[in-house]
């Protein structure tokens, strides 16, 4: 609550982006039992149905889906946690095309550069008890449209923040100029990783430009930066996920704004019109069971992230920061739209049952496909 007191008084002093009216709503939806034995319902509006049997992925077995680019024609090429890992889903769910068969260990950074080529992430396991995956991890490959890997980017297998190495690469994204920034710094991560929260500049050709950030809290300083968006003015948005906000940056990259309202951002959507869509996967979520074999983020175990706001998909305005509709029960960490108006979330640690509390083995659901009613 008091998060949410203070988020309003800053926007109606200073004058944030975010109007001051949106805190109403907020606080109505902040407040809500973290309880899942509680039923919680939104007063939100939501115009969005689900898509039953989408997508249809035959002998594929199906894993958790985090990385999502929508192709404008209903359908999306989808980075998942399975063998093939790179699919191109058509607007009926049908699998089109695959590619990297074999090339991850634990996929999770996925972009389309202005060359139409794919840049896929390995941010590593999240259990030390998987010597394989992490032979593969810590890198982020470049392919070309029809699947020929290009290059690779970090060592892998090495865990360190430097110019051509990575604590663990998240999400990526073109920038305007054709440059690659990448978010680096996934949390989870063993505690003796050192600490290495940031986003790293490339050229297109794989040349290391310039790193922005820290660890940390304050402006500018990230912790687990897990998604990134451009607006139409060419702002950047960064899902500062175990910060519990996303940071706006100009097109110098200075601070511009903190927006705390759209939940734990997991993953970030921004249309041509200046719709902003926020996945939030982990709100109210306490972590790892004692018994599982995860490594901790910045909170402590057992503790709920972001408690008192309910996990689902937040759609309002780039421009302002209002909020205009929720999708509730479900828990996306991977985030796509389209201007057709569909909205495609990439459920990890709950595919078999949208919403559940608790991760449970891949199956049917893993992505979701939302559409107007």
């Amino acid at each position: 609550m008091y998060q949410v007191r203070k988020w309003a008084a800053a926007s109606f002093v200073t004058g944030s982006l975010a109007t001051f009216a949106v805190g109403a709503l907020v606080f109505a939806q902040a407040t809500a039992p973290a309880d899942k034995s509680v039923p919680f319902k939104s007063t939100m509006a939501n115009p969005y149905r689900l898509v039953e049997n989408w997508p249809k992925l035959g002998s594929i077995p199906s894993g958790p889906a985090i990385g999502i680019i929508p192709d404008d024609k209903g359908g999306v090429w989808l980075l998942h946690r399975s063998n093939p890992p790179l699919l191109h889903i058509d607007a009926a769910g049908n699998v089109v095309k695959t590619m990297a068969d074999g090339m991850f260990g634990t996929v999770h950074a996925f972009c389309r550069d202005r060359e139409g080529n794919f840049w896929g992430g390995d941010s590593g396991p999240f259990n030390a008890a998987n010597p394989d995956a992490v032979k593969k991890a810590y890198v982020v490959h470049k392919f070309s449209p029809e699947g020929k890997l290009l290059f690779t980017i970090g060592k892998a297998g090495i865990q360190k923040s430097g110019e051509d190495t990575f604590i663990g690469p998240a999400a990526c994204i073109s920038a305007p100029n054709g440059d690659i920034i990448i978010a680096d710094g996934h949390h989870p991560r063993p505690p003796s990783v050192e600490n290495g929260d940031r986003l790293v500049r490339y050229s297109k050709d794989g040349k290391f430009i310039r790193a922005y950030g820290k660890q940390g809290t304050a402006p500018g300083e990230f912790m687990g930066p897990h998604a990134l968006a451009y607006d139409s003015q060419g702002r950047l948005f960064v899902a500062d996920r175990s910060n519990n906000r996303i940071q706006i940056f100009d097109k110098d990259m200075n601070f511009v704004d903190e927006w705390r309202h759209f939940g734990r951002p997991s993953g970030v959507a921004i249309l041509k019109d200046d719709t902003l869509v926020v996945a939030d996967s982990e709100s109210s979520y306490a972590g790892f069971r004692p018994s599982e074999l995860g490594f901790p983020g910045p909170e402590a175990r057992g503790v709920p992230r972001n408690a008192g706001w309910q996990p689902g998909i937040r759609i309002g305005s780039a421009k302002d920061g209002s909020l205009r509709y929720f999708i509730p029960a479900t828990r996306p960490e991977g985030m796509g739209a389209d201007d057709q108006g569909d909205i495609f979330g990439g459920l990890t640690g709950q595919c078999s049952s949208a919403g559940a509390d608790r991760p449970t083995p891949g199956g049917p659901n893993c992505l979701q496909k939302w559409v107007k009613r």
